[in-house]
């Protein structure tokens, strides 16, 4: 991959409005080495009589929905205002929610190995009072969130600007074994809850649109055309794995792929917090009742 660190010229012309504030939990917002989920936040249903109707949520951050809202689980930096939350509330489900940022795919069945140990695979919250299974994930197996803020970072670094306090480079992009793992990570997810639930109904929801090829550059997204176009690549394959899953095992595709030109980050109704804000790059309170919005009336 070319660097943009040698091209100050090309990324001044991008970026020159850019006006920069601290960058807070840069590291943080697409760690591989946040804690995983300890327990699942259960939202109830008050005063019923008859079993629970189970929702079980999971994934990783952009179903966690980090870096604004009410906090309920600080190990996986997971709010209460997410989408999972937002939909259980329409639909009158009880939720166990177990989305967890940093998680990966492959860490649904097997669950992460981390630093205080290892955590219960969250397939595990699915049981046989589940009737719904929405999984958002995907992200951390190629380094998607990873890579454009590695991107935006050395674009503000080569004009004096960034204040990001890391000189990483982007990673190669993904290519077609990686999406391949991650598609059978996914396959292997589904067949899992079925396990365990076969009546279940899972959905599979894309990652919050937060890039657009044919959206103007702005301040709030500091790439260059051509990083902005691999990078909506990137997006527009994720996407085509969750239906390549979908197709395989029967399970549901909610997409986001045509809302990318009025979501994403430099539209005018973003989903999506830009470069200067806390946890960078992922979804904000629009983007959250946004996909929660998608959802609901998937399985209404």
């Amino acid at each position: 991959m070319r660097s943009s660190v040698n091209r100050p010229a090309a990324v001044a012309a991008v970026v020159v409005a850019v006006v920069v504030t601290a960058v807070v939990g840069f590291a943080l917002s697409n760690s591989r080495g946040a804690a995983g989920p300890s327990s699942a936040s259960v939202v109830g249903t008050a005063g019923r009589t008859a079993p629970p109707v189970n929702y079980v949520a999971m994934g990783s951050s952009f179903a966690a929905g980090p870096g604004e809202g009410p906090v309920v689980d600080r190990r996986c930096l997971r709010t209460g205002d997410n989408y999972p939350h937002q939909v259980a509330a329409r639909l009158g489900m009880r939720l166990i929610d177990v989305t967890c940022s940093g998680s990966t795919a492959a860490e649904l069945v097997t669950g992460p190995v981390r630093k205080h140990g290892k955590i219960r695979p969250q397939v595990e919250a699915v049981d046989h009072n589940t009737r719904l299974v929405t999984i958002t994930t995907g992200g951390n197996d190629i380094d998607f969130v990873g890579r454009i803020i590695a991107q935006a970072c050395n674009n503000m670094r080569a004009l004096g600007l960034a204040h990001c306090g890391s000189g990483r480079m982007p990673p190669p992009p993904p290519g077609p074994a990686d999406f391949g793992r991650l598609e059978q990570s996914l396959v292997n997810a589904v067949e899992a809850v079925r396990a365990r639930s076969p009546l279940a109904r899972v959905v599979l929801v894309d990652y919050t649109p937060v890039v657009a090829i044919d959206a103007p550059p702005c301040q709030l997204l500091p790439l260059l055309p051509w990083e902005v176009e691999q990078d909506a690549q990137i997006a527009a394959e994720m996407s085509a794995v969750n239906q390549r899953v979908a197709d395989r095992t029967g399970a549901q595709h909610v997409t986001t792929a045509s809302l990318a030109p009025l979501h994403s980050a430099c539209a005018a109704e973003p989903w999506i917090r830009g470069y200067g804000n806390k946890m960078v790059f992922h979804p904000n309170a629009a983007g959250k009742t946004g996909i929660a919005d998608l959802v609901a009336a998937a399985v209404r």
